[in-house]
């Protein structure tokens, strides 16, 4: 067994790097007091507007940027309802996913009669260079960000104890920005390096999932990555045992990662401390 899951260590660190890129993305948002149930969204968002922005201009670049602006799009649009209006977080972050799939899907079947949802693999240097920004780059950036700089402290002070700060939107904006920078990378990786193209609903719940791990992780980005890595090694370790044929269902191993996630939130049900403000509007 160990020597299955040391060779799906390599894959599950690829095919989980969308997921990483979500979680760093919504931790630095719910430590701003926010829980942003639309980052489902923002990556099914990112993965269309990255297909389509490498299609028309054939560059692997511009497709990143253009799923970017897709996340930031929908991250605007949760901002809106959540910050400018002070809507029910779960609530808009709820209509946004359900925005989001129907209008992705919409646009899908309205324009799959071509190719514009196919895109060539991307070359393995971009996808070597994605991996470390997501597992190396970027929890290092954020972590001195957020624990080592004055804007950090005032961003965790704006889901801690909002009421001592002036600029609490503003700190909680920077974080969706922040968030939709990630979301859309991810989103990007997951339809330019881990798919051919765009496909209906893709994201398959990363988003959902991405929100248990930053509980799991405690809201610190040692434990998200190691959530992650979890989550990826029994995604990955399910197509190993599939390969290899050991005679359980395929249902049943298409559901194990899923399953160790829920394990794991129930066994640490009770025994977290989330931001004081979590949600509060």
């Amino acid at each position: 067994m160990i020597n299955v899951i040391l060779h799906a260590l390599p894959i599950a660190i690829v095919a989980s790097t969308p997921l990483l890129l979500a979680v760093e993305g919504e931790l630095v948002v719910q430590r701003a007091g926010m829980i942003n149930l639309g980052i489902e969204g923002m990556l099914l968002v990112a993965a269309m507007t990255g297909v389509i922005g490498q299609q028309l201009t054939h560059s692997v670049a511009a497709g990143f940027a253009a799923a970017v602006l897709g996340a930031l799009v929908v991250a605007a649009l949760f901002g809106i309802f959540a910050i400018r209006y002070r809507a029910d977080q779960i609530v808009t972050g709820t209509a946004v996913n359900l925005l989001a799939l129907g209008a992705t899907g919409f646009v899908y079947q309205a324009l799959r009669g071509g190719e514009l949802f196919f895109v060539p693999p991307m070359t393995e240097w971009v996808q070597r260079l994605v991996v470390l920004l997501g597992w190396i780059v970027f929890p290092i950036a954020l972590a001195l960000l957020l624990w080592m700089t004055r804007f950090g402290l005032r961003l965790r002070a704006s889901g801690e104890n909002p009421e001592v700060l002036e600029r609490v939107a503003f700190y909680r904006w920077s974080a969706l920005a922040i968030e939709a920078l990630l979301a859309g990378m991810g989103g990007a990786f997951l339809s330019l390096a881990l798919s051919s193209g765009f496909a209906e609903n893709m994201t398959a719940g990363r988003g959902f999932i991405a929100l248990s791990i930053v509980i799991f992780g405690r809201w610190k980005l040692r434990g998200a990555i190691v959530g992650t890595a979890l989550f990826g090694i029994a995604a990955a370790l399910q197509y190993t045992l599939q390969a290899m044929n050991i005679g359980l269902p395929f249902h049943l191993l298409l559901a194990l990662p899923y399953v160790l996630t829920l394990l794991i939130l129930c066994g640490i049900a009770g025994r977290v401390r989330a931001p004081e403000s979590l949600g509060r509007n």
